[in-house]
């Protein structure tokens, strides 16, 4: 059982324009935020993974309701998945932010972050992006501040 709207933190806390209605919101921003977004059951069965994750990724429709386990490619990724999971189990609300390189060539940047419904652990989410791009940027900053940014937004100045 989920809480009444008026209890949900966001409101609670007043981070959330009130009466506003997220979930047709949020299912967009699922779908288009511009980065991998897979959503896992407490047990590592993937329930949903949006646009992004199916162009830049392994999955596939017959991967829903299954094990992420029965798709990894490496045989350490097993372990350490099981190791993230046991830490949001033990009680940890953090994200957990990791690189992985599980199509050899292609590195992730991954975030995985606990979803409590009503205080209960029901699932993780998982967003993904590509490691080297994430450095591009960071870089670029590093070393000419906003300016390109800034010329990339008004080309004309």
């Amino acid at each position: 059982m989920t809480k009444k709207n008026s209890e949900l933190p966001e409101v609670t806390e007043k981070r959330i324009l009130e009466a506003w209605k997220l979930s047709a919101w949020a299912d967009r921003l699922l779908e288009e935020a511009g980065v991998g977004i897979s959503i896992i059951d407490k047990d590592g069965k993937l329930l949903y993974y949006n646009k992004w994750a199916a162009e830049h990724l392994d999955r596939a429709p017959d991967y829903i309701g299954r094990s992420v386990k029965e798709h990894h490619h490496r045989p350490i990724t097993n372990p350490r998945f099981d190791a993230i999971l046991q830490l949001f189990k033990d009680g940890r609300k953090d994200p957990h932010h990791y690189v992985a390189n599980p199509y050899f060539n292609t590195p992730l940047f991954v975030t995985v972050s606990p979803i409590h419904i009503d205080g209960e652990l029901v699932g993780f989410s998982q967003f993904i992006m590509l490691k080297d791009e994430v450095q591009q940027l960071c870089k670029l900053f590093d070393e000419q501040g906003r300016a390109p940014f800034e010329k990339a937004l008004f080309p004309d100045t």
